[in-house]
């Protein structure tokens, strides 16, 4: 105990506490000496605790599917007595015997109020791995969802019309070429199933900032935020007995403040590095090479030729998947939801028009988790 007094001691001459009438007698040394260690052990456990914390932080997505409902029913199971808010399913009756009778569970719903939810557009979010690679038991829910549906978006009195839609949540990774590092979103409307997750920084980086090539998405931590991206790997199968067509150009992100985020092809990424100083040559070449392999502007077919220009989309029962980058969300940014709009050819040799069918997901943003996400890396 004597050197830790000494050392004591010692630190208290140096910050200048030695001295007065706190040292009168031993007794009171001691009680400083005390004081003292509880202080810089308190200061040490803060810092290990704080370091902790920022290290888990890090390791999460900043950019996340809707799970409200899961996140509550964890609080209450946790602390039972606690008084937590469950989110209302509209029209729970008519749907929770399907979800059940086909083994899905509803583990988020994005709603505002339940007087609200009620007269917008409804989102179930729905979990089962097997559906994500098993496209006859999801055929066969959606089959018995279709009935449903239409009882659900009837308007009860003094309410507007609402839609309905059903959201498969997977963490199944194998389900992509490329395999997935958050949780898959999938949808399936009008014969075309779209399916999405977000990708972080760090973890593009591990995969593509290596070697002797920047990765496509690259970014200095000193660019505006204008100039940086939110990338996300987007699947889409065409079940339709015609081709479908997908214009990356006019695909976009919103948040809850209505700012709209477009999305990116492959010119956008080019002109990015060429504004970016001290970053040319050869591992700007390989990077530019490896994002021809991996967007999904590129990995997709050209299914219509027009005069000066061609259409690219997914021919009659293909699929194609790979990356779509967007300009970053703000760091506010609380509620976002992604706009996939897929133009529908006509039968050949019908009168009908071309039609647009939009696919929309919601995912929340976290500030706190992206300030703490690593910095730029490379490999």
């Amino acid at each position: 105990m004597k050197w830790l007094y000494n050392l004591t001691e010692s630190f208290a001459v140096i910050t200048g506490q030695r001295g007065g009438s706190i040292y009168k007698n031993k007794q009171t040394d001691k009680n400083n000496v005390i004081l003292s260690i509880l202080n810089m052990g308190c200061c040490f456990l803060l810092g290990i605790i704080l370091t902790g914390c920022g290290q888990s932080l890090q390791g999460l997505s900043p950019v996340q599917p809707v799970d409200n409902v899961s996140v509550a029913l964890m609080e209450q199971a946790q602390n039972p007595e606690q008084e937590v808010e469950l989110p209302t399913i509209p029209a729970i009756e008519l749907a929770k015997p399907l979800f059940d009778k086909h083994g899905l569970q509803i583990i988020g719903y994005r709603f505002e109020k339940a007087k609200v939810a009620n007269t917008n557009d409804l989102t179930y979010m729905l979990a089962f791995s097997e559906y994500t690679h098993d496209l006859d038991k999801w055929n066969n829910f959606l089959s018995d969802w279709s009935d449903v549906q239409d009882q659900i978006e009837l308007p009860s009195p003094g309410e507007n019309t609402k839609k309905a839609d059903v959201i498969l949540l997977s963490d199944y990774p194998e389900a992509f070429d490329i395999h997935a590092k958050q949780r898959i979103a999938s949808k399936t409307l009008d014969g075309i199933t779209v399916s999405i997750c977000y990708w972080r920084r760090a973890d593009l980086d591990r995969k593509y900032n290596r070697g002797n090539a920047f990765s496509p998405f690259y970014e200095r931590e000193a660019m505006n935020q204008g100039d940086k991206t939110d990338v996300f790997y987007v699947k889409i199968t065409n079940n339709r007995n015609e081709y479908i067509i997908v214009d990356v150009k006019k695909c976009y992100l919103f948040d809850q403040g209505e700012t709209v985020y477009y999305g990116l092809n492959f010119e956008n990424l080019r002109d990015r590095f060429t504004d970016m100083t001290r970053v040319t040559g050869l591992y700007v070449k390989k990077g530019l090479e490896i994002a021809r392999q991996i967007l999904l502007e590129k990995r997709m077919s050209i299914v219509e030729k027009q005069v000066g220009l061609h259409r690219t989309g997914v021919q009659p029962g293909e699929s194609v998947e790979g990356f779509l980058p967007f300009v970053q969300l703000k760091p506010n940014t609380v509620k976002l939801q992604v706009v996939l709009p897929i133009e529908k050819s006509p039968p050949p040799g019908g009168a009908q028009r071309y039609q647009t069918v939009e696919f929309i997901f919601p995912f929340t943003h976290d500030r706190g988790i992206r300030v703490a996400q690593p910095p730029p890396q490379r490999y």
